[in-house]
């Protein structure tokens, strides 16, 4: 009789885990934090990325090249990119330096002869003129010395500049001449480009001239790929058929990653003044057709929708209106699949998003 009572209980427990483990987990989110902040309306303009560095590879001294780095080529500063043959200059520079023995024999002869002279100066032996003469004559033996000493430095100048080398780190771009080739001072060999230090280059409408400051943060965007540049200056000087004026922007280290030389951005100009604000991240709004709306994550760890008004936007973050506070956790990441009341597992917040204590993960 006792098993038998024991057989319903048993099923009904089995059933009951079996349920249990039939539960879905927790969805996993990842979270912001609601910013009081200033946001500033902005328009795109279209910019192009150039190198802050950028040369043309001339050949220093005349002669014939016995080395030119291939189109590609990645040279460090300092690193020889073209070489010129040194074997003329080495054998100018040997011609002056027996010059220069010579002067130094002359000057020595001479300097004995004054000494010679100037004792023999009281006899009728020597005349005061010839004395004088001789002196002339070693002064201008000491003068030549000087002369050849001075030529020496040039050869040596141009030695040193048969050697073409890189004024910063960059990429060979182009290449004009090849080894072998005689070619003059001053030709063109090619040309080096610094691929490290970017920057933007955009024609803002010049309406927008009196919101574009130097030394202000600006958003630089192509694609799906963001960043946060600097004005580095402005050429105030309008246009008269565009009526746009250049903003120069100086691009983060780290821009060279993703980005190149030549490449098509676009540059994030306020359009006026900003206002504070509550704002989120953009991935923080869920769209739908009865609205836009967040998920606020509360104390429990549990899902609230709350609908929002979105306002102006800048950068990654739009403004917003509704029944939230500054400091308010939502969801950024798996927003798209919570439901009211849902339970949630709270992965790392977003980085930027606004000043609040570091989260982990719960749950």
């Amino acid at each position: 009789m006792f098993k038998l009572r024991t057989v319903p209980a048993i099923a009904l427990l089995t059933a009951a885990g079996v349920a249990h483990a039939q539960q879905p987990p927790a969805p996993v989110v990842q979270i912001a934090y609601v910013a009081e902040t200033e946001i500033a309306p902005t328009v795109a303009v279209p910019g192009t990325i150039y190198s802050r560095n950028d040369v043309q590879i001339t050949a220093g001294v005349a002669g014939q090249l016995t080395m030119v780095a291939e189109p590609g080529t990645l040279v460090n500063v300092g690193d020889a990119v073209a070489s010129i043959d040194k074997q003329p200059l080495m054998l100018q520079r040997a011609e002056q330096e027996v010059l220069l023995e010579r002067a130094e024999i002359n000057i020595r002869q001479l300097n004995s002869q004054v000494r010679r002279q100037q004792e023999l100066q009281g006899s009728d032996l020597v005349s005061e003129f010839e004395l004088e003469q001789t002196i002339a004559n070693r002064d201008l033996a000491v003068a030549d010395a000087r002369l050849i000493k001075v030529r020496l430095e040039q050869i040596d100048d141009q030695i040193r500049r048969a050697d073409i080398r890189a004024p910063f780190t960059g990429v060979v771009t182009t290449r004009l001449h090849r080894t072998g080739e005689d070619v003059s001072r001053g030709e063109v060999l090619g040309a080096m480009t610094d691929i490290r230090n970017m920057e933007v280059r955009a024609f803002v409408p010049l309406k927008h001239l009196q919101r574009t400051i130097v030394g202000d943060a600006i958003d630089v965007f192509a694609t799906d790929t963001r960043y946060t540049g600097s004005i580095r200056s402005l050429v105030p000087t309008g246009d008269i058929r565009s009526q746009t004026f250049e903003a120069r922007i100086d691009l983060p280290a780290d821009a060279n990653s993703s980005w190149t030389v030549g490449q098509l951005v676009s540059v994030g100009i306020p359009i006026r003044t900003g206002e504070q604000t509550l704002a989120i991240p953009r991935d923080a709004m869920v769209l739908r057709q009865d609205g836009s709306y967040v998920f606020r994550i509360n104390a429990e760890n549990q899902a609230e929708r709350v609908a929002v008004d979105i306002g102006e936007s800048a950068g990654d973050m739009i403004a917003v209106s509704g029944m939230l506070s500054a400091g308010d956790r939502v969801a950024v990441r798996g927003a798209e699949n919570l439901r009211e009341g849902a339970e949630v597992r709270i992965m790392v917040s977003q980085s930027g998003a606004a000043s609040a204590p570091e989260t982990r993960e719960e749950g």
